[in-house]
């Protein structure tokens, strides 16, 4: 029984923390603590581990599993390992763009509803499955992502070859293309391909849903005139800067931002309110 309410002392906590801030290192540490308990269960015995899965994995009828089955993976120390590596490369960039209740939010929303959507497709064609894993939920992410933050450049694997900069809308569309296909094909390999699916369509939704919200996250606000008006010192980049002005779409207004600090200085970083130039910050948001 120990073992019972401590992961769920473990499940809860870090994720009242992940809402509040450094959502991708709560979450991330979490399936950590998670897995290395399911691993000294399966030591103890290998009973005790299968049925910790059971309870805690996403099954027909639903029960606290939905929500549980998140946090749980199997013992393959490959599939915590590789869905904490893709959540770190598609989850911090975003995470920096809006605020960690805000992504926190659309984790937990895609993943509950990948584990039921998917359960119940299961069970209405008769097959008895137990689900368990983040990939759902990081889907959901990388859906949100491509509808929030099309061409943000981010680092990521495509198979094998490591892509170290290349825009969300290539990177994450391509995965979710083999997801579908995967799906359609229904390729029998253990992965729930069909509940990345749902995690990534249900993330997509709730990313339209916030895109006019941006305002509200604490990552956007009133444009900072002193710090435009200090670099603008050609046509090209005074009449982006009145496309700034101009935009009432939050989201639009950010690209548009990159995109004259981008004309500016080539390389450049954007974390929530400043933009990050060679050391150099530069304040775009009172």
């Amino acid at each position: 029984m120990i073992q019972y309410l401590l992961s769920i002392c473990i499940v809860l906590g870090f994720t009242l923390l992940a809402f509040r801030k450094n959502a991708v290192a709560m979450l991330s540490i979490s399936f950590t603590l998670i897995y290395i308990i399911e691993v000294v269960l399966f030591y103890i015995s290998p009973a005790m581990a299968w049925n910790f899965i059971y309870t805690f994995g996403a099954k027909y009828p639903p029960d606290i599993g939905i929500f549980t089955a998140v946090y749980v993976h199997s013992l393959s120390p490959g599939h915590v390992f590789f869905n904490i590596l893709f959540f770190l490369l598609a989850g911090l960039p975003f995470e920096h763009e809006i605020h960690s209740k805000w992504f926190t939010t659309i984790f937990l929303v895609s993943g509950i509803s990948a584990n039921i959507g998917y359960s119940l497709f299961l069970h209405f064609y008769g097959i008895n499955s137990i689900l368990i894993g983040a990939s759902g939920a990081i889907f959901g992410i990388m859906g949100a992502f491509i509808i929030m933050y099309p061409d943000k450049e981010i680092t990521m694997f495509l198979g094998p070859i490591l892509m170290p900069r290349i825009k969300v809308k290539y990177a994450i569309l391509a995965l979710l293309m083999i997801e579908f296909v995967m799906t359609m094909l229904w390729v029998n390999d253990s992965v729930a391909h069909g509940a990345h699916v749902i995690g990534a369509v249900t993330g997509a939704l709730m990313g339209y849903a916030l895109r006019g919200h941006i305002h509200a996250t604490g990552r956007a606000g009133k444009i900072y005139d002193k710090t435009f008006t200090s670099l603008t010192n050609n046509r090209e980049l005074i009449d982006l800067y009145k496309k700034i002005k101009a935009e009432d779409d939050p989201l639009i207004q950010r690209l548009w931002i990159e995109e004259f600090f981008t004309r500016k200085f080539k390389k450049i970083t954007v974390k929530g309110k400043y933009v990050f130039v060679n050391g150099k910050k530069y304040r775009i948001y009172w």
